[in-house]
């Protein structure tokens, strides 16, 4: 996985495993980008307004997941193989997809509202056939934003227990029982775990 410089930085950033850091980026920006690309859907006032930086979101978001689920391989490869690692795995093996479709419906909404716009700027009456391709557009990217940011949720909380709820998982502490020894380091106060 470390052939490159950007696989290498996948496997850690400053001293920690990266895929823990990288993933908050994904489980925040696409729902966000979800619940923006819904409110651009019908309401023009937000398109004008927040439109270009909700494809934005989406698409940062997108390669967040991308970045997860490379970082995850990465992370994968030096945690103990549990029922519940492997079930995380193979839901964000898929994750990027999820991501994608919403960045494909806000980019939908943005490109057809440009073709509008522009239109109008030149004078040319108002196709009723683009009002139609629009509404299409709105349901179609309301309902990938809805799957695609509830999917998004679901593979973080699948990596969450696998972390914190699976007593032989990543990291084998119970949060419950996680307490701070001298020097700043977090150590297990419920004994060892074998």
């Amino acid at each position: 996985m470390s052939s490159s410089p950007l696989f290498a930085a996948l496997e850690s950033l400053f001293g920690l495993p990266a895929h823990p850091l990288i993933v908050h980026a994904a489980v925040v920006l696409v729902p966000l980008a979800a619940i923006g690309t819904i409110t651009i859907a019908f309401w023009p006032a937000a398109r004008r307004r927040i439109g270009w930086i909700v494809v934005g979101l989406a698409l940062v978001g997108t390669f967040s997941c991308w970045l997860a689920s490379q970082s995850g391989e990465a992370l994968q490869e030096n945690v103990p193989r549990t029922a519940a690692v492997a079930d995380h795995a193979e839901e964000g093996d898929g994750a990027a997809l999820f991501g994608a479709a919403v960045f494909v419906g806000a980019a939908a909404i943005m490109g057809i509202d440009e073709v509008k716009r522009r239109r109008s700027a030149a004078g040319q009456p108002e196709d009723p056939r683009l009002r139609v391709v629009a509404v299409v557009a709105g349901v179609v990217a309301i309902v990938l934003s809805l799957l695609g940011g509830a999917r998004i949720v679901q593979v973080g909380h699948s990596g969450a227990k696998a972390v914190w709820e699976d007593p032989g998982g990543t990291n084998g502490v119970n949060p419950a029982t996680l307490t701070t020894v001298p020097g700043g380091e977090a150590g297990g106060s419920g004994g060892d775990r074998d």
